[in-house]
């Protein structure tokens, strides 16, 4: 893993904005576990980083071979190179997060009592849970990050 990678700690801000919105609806839901109707809000969005992240591997896959084509024979490389792989070397180390997709939406689920709530209190405490190891892991990587990076600016070796 490569703790320097812009691509690295942008893919992880992405997912700790992912992460913290899914907090707000789980706190939202909790809020409302009483109140009529509610509809509980569910978020998704690792799908989007997974796109994403697919779409960063396809780039770094073509930079590679390109810089071994280029390496071997310029003309050669040039010319072996589809419109397919033209376009994606254009945007290579351009991560765009307008990609990347946090999709709220209500559960329709069929409600637990008479009242019309369909949000489940135990569900919601084990998401609660879950959500915020997953926050903990990504913010201790990304910290891991700026701290090597801070690390190797101030001339320590660690």
């Amino acid at each position: 893993m490569d703790f320097i990678d812009d691509r690295t700690r942008s893919i992880g801000q992405m997912a700790l904005d992912g992460l913290y919105e899914r907090a707000k609806a789980i706190s939202s839901n909790t809020v409302n576990v009483l109140t009529p109707n509610y509809q509980r809000k569910e978020v998704s969005f690792e799908k989007s980083l997974q796109d994403i992240i697919k779409k960063e591997n396809e780039k770094e896959d073509t930079k590679l071979q390109n810089s071994k084509l280029f390496a071997s024979d310029i003309n050669k490389a040039l010319k072996g190179q589809t419109l397919e792989q033209f376009a994606l070397n254009q945007g290579l180390g351009d991560l765009n997060k307008d990609d990347f997709i946090i999709d709220v939406q209500n559960d329709l689920s069929d409600a637990n009592g008479t009242d019309g709530n369909n949000v489940d209190l135990e569900v919601e405490m084990m998401d609660e849970a879950k959500n915020g190891m997953q926050y903990q892991v990504v913010a201790s990587l990304l910290s891991r990050s700026y701290s090597l990076m801070n690390n190797i600016i101030s001339g320590q070796n660690r």
